[in-house]
């Protein structure tokens, strides 16, 4: 007979099980594996924290004939700031969009793909704040000036491939510039150092909104010349017990083509020379506030403006120019309000020679309305350019669903008297209705 050791029972259970700090250390495994380090769960939610996302989602149709779908593209924006210390901040803004298959910009690529893919890096800084003084580095927009048909706000340029269907703060195109600001008891002060002068970016070919330019013609060899020449700008403003008023003077690059006839040509081409010539800026604007209205007004004066000849063999005329703008606003309560407003481009020492007259004067007239405790906004502009004989109407319908999530439906209505001129050249069938669905989180 073969004789068998009883093992104790306390040393059977020591053999087996696991000891309570071998639990923990797995448990704490798991953790890392499924959820990251605590250092890392730390960031995440730091970032969420100052993190904000605005998922869109926007469908245009064009109503005039021929009837089609002009936009189908969806988009994510993130606007992120963070305290990296007491004094300096970093602050993020960008967005990447989606164009669908049958997006007007994703039929003009050469390959036409399923979807068309683009960024947009708005706002890109590092920002130091030291008592009085702030001082910001970096992918900026710099917003002059506040009425709606502003004279002073030539600052920042401006995505104009669909530039009526754009809100002006989704069109602005940052630059790479150094901006300083001191605030004292009664004053503002900015100023600011551009040496990475930006120009507007206009339509492509083969796009719905495409405006035929001289490089797309056979007929022309073009030259470009970038602007290179620093931009700087200084603004001060100051608080009233009725208002505002400000002061500005800079020295600027054209946001928008100038095209110049050379003498010589290549072969049968003419050559034209596009640049972006410089200018300067000095100006005043003032926000008054009387009871329920509101006045908004600005004026400017900008020296060795370029303006094309009727000719293209005369030359070029450089000239001064005295830009104005009115706006007056009256708020009926808190929920409804109206507005109008006029605008002029006067040229001092007008010519006959010179393509543009001597006034350019539009008005404008629209009003909003807030409904059903404010979960509906209604909104409607008309923008008529008096020297080109058009008209442009906006009816924006924005409700509410949920805190978080947004319906926006608008239609753009082009009204051309004379179809040779101004917008009705290019826009007289372009009339659209367009949706935006926005959720943030």
């Amino acid at each position: 007979m073969v004789a068998i050791e009883e093992t104790p029972q306390e040393n059977f259970n020591e053999e087996l099980d696991l000891s309570e700090a071998d639990d923990l250390e797995i448990i704490d495994d798991l953790d890392e594996d499924e959820f990251g380090t605590e250092e890392e769960r730390t960031f995440f939610s730091a970032f969420m924290e100052n993190a904000r996302f605005s998922l869109k989602h926007e469908f245009g149709y064009g109503f005039q004939a021929p009837q089609k779908i002009v936009s189908n593209r969806s988009s994510l924006r993130l606007e992120w700031e963070s305290d990296f210390s007491e004094n300096l901040l970093f602050f993020f803004d960008g967005k990447g969009s989606i164009h669908h298959s049958n997006d007007h910009l994703t039929k003009a690529q050469n390959h036409s793909p399923e979807a068309y893919g683009t960024s947009n890096l708005r706002e890109l800084y590092l920002q130091g704040s030291y008592g009085d003084w702030s001082f910001k580095v970096g992918r900026q927009i710099v917003i002059w000036g506040e009425s709606e048909n502003s004279v002073l706000n030539e600052v920042s340029p401006q995505d104009q491939s669909e530039v009526y269907f754009t809100s002006l703060e989704d069109s602005r195109i940052g630059q790479n510039l150094i901006r300083i600001n001191y605030f004292s008891s009664q004053w503002d002060w900015d100023m600011f150092v551009n040496p990475d002068s930006q120009t507007n970016k206009l339509p492509e070919e083969h796009t719905e909104y495409y405006i035929p330019l001289p490089e797309n013609d056979t007929d022309y060899d073009v030259h470009e010349t970038m602007p290179f020449q620093t931009e700087v700008g200084f603004h001060v403003k100051r608080n009233v017990e009725s208002g505002d008023f400000a002061f500005y003077a800079a020295k600027l690059n054209e946001n928008q083509p100038f095209y110049q006839q050379k003498s010589e040509q290549i072969g049968n081409k003419t050559i034209l020379e596009k640049t972006y010539p410089n200018y300067q800026m000095f100006g005043m604007s003032g926000n008054l506030n009387f009871g329920n209205t509101l006045l908004k007004t600005e004026l400017a004066h900008k020296s060795k403006k370029w303006f094309a000849a009727k000719h293209s063999t005369d030359v070029v005329f450089k000239k001064n120019t005295i830009d104005m703008a009115l706006d007056l606003e009256y708020q009926f309560n808190d929920h409804a309000n109206i507005y109008a407003g006029v605008s002029d481009q006067h040229i001092l020492g007008w010519e006959e020679g010179i393509q543009e007259s001597e006034d350019s004067v539009k008005y404008f007239l629209g009003g909003n309305q807030s409904i059903y405790n404010q979960t509906l906004d209604l909104d409607y502009i008309l923008n008529y350019d008096h020297q080109n004989a058009s008209a442009v109407y906006r009816l924006s319908i924005k409700y509410k669903i949920m805190d978080d999530l947004n319906l926006d439906v608008s239609t753009v209505y082009f009204d051309p008297t004379d179809l040779q001129k101004g917008s009705g050249m290019y826009f007289q069938n372009k009339s659209r209705i367009t949706a935006n669905l926005t959720y943030y989180f």
